[in-house]
């Protein structure tokens, strides 16, 4: 696919089509990577459980709480009692 450049401001940049843009989930910010080749545009991934703390803490504070331990059930009796074979 070719496109032009296009000046904005005193930089440049490319208008990229809107099917390319959901296809590979572009939106907002895009990490840029030099490559031999020339340019590597890529979707900028959030850390998982980015915001897990705040929704934990919001919960809480709208009087939610969980319901029972949360490793209740799990248990490392067997574990140990089982004769492992090595």
């Amino acid at each position: 696919m070719n496109t032009r450049l296009i000046r904005v401001g005193n930089s440049q940049g490319i208008v990229l089509p809107k099917k390319l843009l959901q296809q590979y989930h572009l939106a907002g910010e895009v990490d840029l990577q030099p490559t031999p080749e020339g340019l590597l545009i890529k979707p900028v991934s959030k850390p998982r459980r980015q915001g897990w703390d705040e929704q934990f803490q919001h919960a809480l504070a709208q009087g939610q709480a969980p319901e029972g331990e949360l490793l209740e059930g799990f248990s490392d009796e067997a574990f140990e009692e089982t004769d492992w074979q090595w």
